[in-house]
């Protein structure tokens, strides 16, 4: 489509030279007929009919190439035309910004412009006759941005090649998102179904089994079923969360309040595993969905349960922070590594994958948790050193 717009602005740029070099055409046969007087005054009348249309008809196309020109100029992807003399002839602002960013490009070769071998290659073969797409990287700025270039040549006199460049950085970042979170899921999904497996095998290959196999293999059967049923439910809370379908039903609540309960549903769990939960600080209020923050709350405790060892102490502090509340959870365990800080919020993420069978849960807790503080316009960041623990920070706006 912008291939054929780019084709229409050449046909109607032509067209405007065309008829401009009709016009005075017409005014040079006048002027070697004015001997004839007679004659003279009709071609006058004639060539005053005729130019007047002739000037109407240049006005429309230049108000049409004008148009023409600012409708390119609009366009999120950039357009560069180039004649036989391996020269610009149309560019619009983006093409300018990907390429040189400074001044105008026509008439300038285009290898001063478009310092991309890729570029290079692709305008060659089109010339040759091709139609080509390519794929290339330019910086802008710090950020690197994946372009993709479609050339093919034009069958005219003036414009021999025209190339379209897409910004394609997103739709890559996505397409890598998308692989990455197919392979995460298989490997999650892939443990309770080799449970379920094999406990089908030995109920199917067994004729006599004990009522204590029986319900050994009932048990094993009733919690890989519930692991993946909480896979499923966590995915879809998070594609929810992400894609903004959730509705916060917000209140004015204490921070602390809602800590001190928190930590009490967590009591009997902490005492099996010897975990010594102490919260400290001050009462803060906040407004906000008092079950949403809950829950983002409830998945890092549970982290630093998983991972902050049995026997030692989890540290929670409330406390003002200017013009947030700020919750810290600090774990005693086998903290994070620098590289590692920012991937523990990825889905599925893990930072010592040689525990990930052992660890219960899907790999979603901190996702989700981000998230809902983002939702709630806070912040969560994480201090850690590998082996002396981790301190997550959660900031959310206080209650005016």
């Amino acid at each position: 489509m912008i291939l054929v717009l780019v084709i229409a602005v050449v046909i109607l740029g032509v067209a405007l030279l065309v008829t401009v070099a009709i016009a005075r055409s017409s005014a040079r046969k006048l002027a070697a007929g004015a001997a004839d007087v007679p004659f003279f005054r009709a071609a006058a009348a004639e060539n005053a009919r005729t130019r007047s249309s002739l000037e109407t008809a240049i006005a429309a196309l230049k108000r049409q190439h004008a148009l023409d020109l600012e409708i390119l100029d609009g366009l999120s992807e950039g357009v560069l035309a180039v004649d036989r003399d391996r020269r610009i002839v149309l560019a619009n602002r983006r093409s300018a910004e990907l390429f040189d960013g400074t001044g105008s490009v026509v008439g300038r070769p285009f290898r001063e412009v478009a310092r991309v071998t890729a570029v290079f290659d692709a305008f060659d073969r089109a010339f040759a006759g091709d139609e080509v797409v390519e794929r290339f990287s330019i910086r802008a700025g710090v950020a690197e941005r994946k372009i993709e270039m479609r050339a093919r040549p034009l069958a005219s006199d003036a414009i021999a090649a025209v190339a379209v460049f897409i910004d394609v950085t997103q739709l890559e970042r996505l397409e890598v998102i998308r692989r990455n979170f197919i392979s995460d899921f298989s490997h999650e999904v892939r443990t309770p179904l080799a449970g379920l497996r094999c406990a089908v095998e030995t109920y199917e290959g067994m004729e006599h089994l004990t009522a204590t196999e029986q319900e050994q293999l009932r048990r094993v059967m009733s919690r890989q079923l519930l692991r993946l049923e909480r896979l499923v439910d966590d995915l879809s809370e998070l594609s929810r969360i992400e894609s903004g379908d959730l509705l916060l039903d917000r209140h004015r609540i204490d921070l602390r309040r809602l800590v001190d309960d928190l930590c009490e549903d967590f009591a009997e769990r902490a005492a099996q595993h010897r975990v010594r939960i102490l919260v400290t600080g001050e009462p803060v209020f906040i407004n906000a969905d008092p079950l949403r923050i809950q829950q983002a709350l409830s998945n890092l405790i549970d982290n630093a349960m998983k991972y902050g060892g049995e026997g030692k102490e989890i540290l929670i502090d409330v406390a003002a922070a200017g013009g947030a509340a700020e919750v810290r959870i600090t774990d005693r365990g086998i903290g994070i590594p620098d590289g590692e800080k920012e991937k523990i919020f990825r889905r599925f993420y893990r930072i010592d994958k040689s525990r990930s069978q052992e660890t219960a849960g899907t790999g979603l807790g901190l996702a989700i948790a981000k998230h809902l503080i983002l939702q709630h316009h806070g912040t969560i960041d994480v201090e850690s050193q590998p082996g002396r623990g981790a301190t997550f920070i959660v900031r959310l706006p206080k209650a005016q």
